[in-house]
C-alpha cells in the first residue's frame, strides 16, 4: 500500500496521540493490520473488537508483532508511556475510525475504483472482473470474500502504488449497509449482478432485498458509472428507475436475451471444464471459450466484461482477455478423482436461487457415466427454510440425478420434496454429515461418472470431496 504517515491518520479518524507529537514519529507505515498472530512490523494495527474477541485484550502482542501505530477506543496510557516508540492513537470507536480512514484514503486514490454487489456470484464476479481487467491495467482487488463493514475499508486501505484499478466487492445483510459502503468507497463504477434469495431471513421478501441492493446505485456519486443486468426482473426495474435521473452515457446494461443491450452474450456449448459463448460487446462480435463450468457463470462473465467497458478498455481488448476468467476455491471448482470420476465443488455458500441455478445444467451435461448429486443445508434462510428445502428436493428430483445426498436439519423437506417429483432412483437424506454415507457415495463413483457437490459454507461439504480421493484438491484455511 502507499505509505500511511501518522498525521494522516490523525487528521483523518481525528484521534489524540497518547504520547508525543505527529512529528516524533518519522516513519510512515506500509500495511494495516488487525490480527495479532500476524507479522505486524511497521504497520498500522486497528484495534477492532468484533463478537467473539476484542483486539484491546491483545495490544502487548501487537507491540511484541512489531506494530509502529496502534488505533484503539479503550485508553491504555500506561502501555503507551512503556512503549514511546510506537504511536499509540486513540479514536471514539477504532471501526468508524478505520471507515473514515479508508474514506480519506479514497478520496487520494487516483484509481478508479469499481463496486460489485449482488444476490449471487458477487466474489466471482470480482474475480472475473480483476482477471478480464488486469490483462490491460494495474489491478488491485479485496481479497475472499472482504466485502463488509471493516473488509472493504481494509482493502481500500491495502491499494497498492500506481494501482489503475480497484475492484472492491461490496455485501450486506441489512438494509442500508451498501450505502454505508458506497459512502466510504465512493466509487466510480457500480453494478448489482441479480437480485435474489440470499439472506432472505434478515429481509423476508425479496424485494425488502431488491431495495437494499439498489443502495449501491443510490448512494454511489452521481459521476458514477452504474451497469445494470436487464435480464433479472428486480434490477430491470432498478434500471427502469435509473433512466429518470442518470444520462444515458453513465449506464450500462448486459443481457443474454436482450441483443439491443450494451453487452450480450449466449453460451454456445457447455462442458465440465468450459463454456464456450459468442455475442456483441458495444457492437464488436467475437467468440470465446472461458475455462469455468455452468451457464450461471455468464452473468458473472458480462460483469467483468461491463466492468472492463467502463474501465476504458476496447471491445477488442475484452474479447481477447475473456478467458482469463476462472473460478477459486469452492466456487465451480471441478475436481478430479483418483478413480477417473469428476468432482464440481461449489460449497463456498448457497442460497436457493444458486442452487436453482447449478442444478439446471445437469440436464445439459452429456456423461457416459452416472450423475450424482451431493447438496448440503442452505442457511439464513429463517422461516422459508423448509419450504424452500422442499422446493430444492423438487427440483434435484427432476434434474436428472442418478444418486443424491442431501444433509442438514431440513433433511426430511428435501426427501419430501425429491420424492413427490417422481424420483425413483438412489436418495440418501440425513441430518448431519456422516462419513459411511460419503465413503458409501464415494465407492459408487466411476470414470465417465460426475458429482454436483453444494451447499453453505458452514456444511463443510469438501469432507465429501476429500473422501472420494480427489487428486488437485486441497482444504482451503479461510
Amino acid at each position: 500500500m502507499r505509505a500511511l504517515s501518522v498525521d494522516f491518520i490523525l487528521k483523518a479518524t481525528s484521534g489524540k496521540l497518547l504520547t508525543g507529537v505527529a512529528a516524533d514519529f518519522k516513519k510512515p507505515f506500509t500495511a494495516v493490520g488487525t490480527d495479532t498472530r500476524a507479522n505486524l512490523n511497521n504497520q498500522l494495527f486497528i484495534a477492532l473488537k468484533g463478537d467473539a474477541f476484542d483486539a484491546h485484550d491483545f495490544l502487548d502482542k501487537a507491540v511484541a508483532a512489531g506494530a509502529g501505530a496502534i488505533l484503539l477506543h479503550k485508553k491504555n496510557q500506561e502501555l503507551a508511556e512503556a512503549h514511546k516508540n510506537v504511536a499509540f492513537i486513540l479514536v471514539d470507536d477504532t471501526l468508524k475510525a478505520l471507515q473514515d480512514l479508508a474514506h480519506a484514503w479514497r478520496k487520494q486514490s487516483s484509481a478508479l475504483i469499481v463496486g460489485i454487489t449482488g444476490s449471487n456470484g458477487k466474489t466471482t464476479s470480482k474475480e472475473f472482473t480483476a482477471a478480464v481487467i488486469s490483462t490491460a491495467k494495474k489491478v488491485h482487488y479485496s481479497k475472499g470474500s472482504f466485502n463488509n463493514h471493516w473488509g472493504v475499508p481494509l482493502s481500500l486501505l491495502a491499494e497498492p502504488e500506481g494501482t489503475e484499478v480497484s475492484v472492491i466487492e461490496m455485501g450486506m445483510n441489512h438494509a442500508g449497509e451498501l450505502t454505508e459502503l458506497a459512502k466510504i468507497a465512493e466509487p466510480d463504477v457500480v453494478v448489482c449482478s441479480t437480485v435474489g434469495r440470499a439472506h432472505v431471513e434478515y429481509f423476508g421478501t425479496v424485494e425488502k432485498i431488491a431495495e437494499a441492493k439498489e443502495e449501491i446505485y443510490i448512494a454511489s456519486p452521481a459521476k458514477a458509472q452504474r451497469i445494470y443486468n436487464i435480464d433479472n426482473a428486480l434490477t430491470l426495474k432498478m434500471f427502469e428507475k435509473a433512466k429518470s435521473s442518470f444520462p444515458d452515457s453513465k449506464i450500462w446494461l448486459f443481457s443474454e436475451k436482450n441483443k439491443s443491450a450494451d453487452i450480450f452474450l449466449q453460451i454456445e456449448k457447455l462442458s465440465m471444464s468450459s463454456m464456450h459463448i459468442h455475442g456483441t460487446l458495444k457492437g464488436v462480435s467475437g467468440k470465446a471459450e472461458i475455462p469455468v463450468f455452468g451457464s450461471q457463470n455468464l452473468t458473472n462473465v458480462m460483469v467483468a466484461a461491463s466492468m472492463a467497458l467502463a474501465s476504458g478498455m476496447t471491445p477488442e481488448q475484452v474479447w481477447k482477455a475473456l478467458p482469463a476468467c476462472k473460478t477459486n476455491w469452492g466456487r465451480n471448482q471441478l475436481v478430479h478423482t483418483k478413480n477417473g470420476a469428476e468432482i464440481l465443488f461449489d460449497g463456498y455458500n448457497a442460497n436457493p436461487d444458486s442452487m436453482k441455478a447449478l442444478i439446471e445444467n445437469v440436464p445439459l451435461l452429456k456423461v457416459s457415466g452416472k450423475k450424482i448429486g451431493v447438496f448440503g443445508q442452505m442457511l439464513e434462510l429463517g422461516t422459508h427454510s423448509q419450504q424452500l428445502h422442499r422446493e430444492l428436493g423438487v427440483m434435484a428430483g427432476s434434474a436428472g440425478f442418478d444418486w443424491l445426498w442431501f444433509y442438514g436439519a431440513d433433511s426430511a423437506e428435501f426427501k419430501a420434496g425429491a420424492e413427490s417429483s417422481g424420483f425413483k432412483n438412489n436418495l440418501i437424506v440425513s441430518n448431519s454429515y456422516e462419513e459411511s454415507l460419503a465413503s458409501r457415495i464415494g465407492d459408487v463413483l466411476n470414470k465417465g461418472d460426475i458429482a454436483l457437490v453444494k451447499g453453505s459454507r458452514g456444511m463443510k461439504l469438501e469432507r465429501f470431496v476429500l473422501a472420494c480421493e480427489p487428486t488437485d484438491f486441497t482444504l482451503n484455511k479461510s
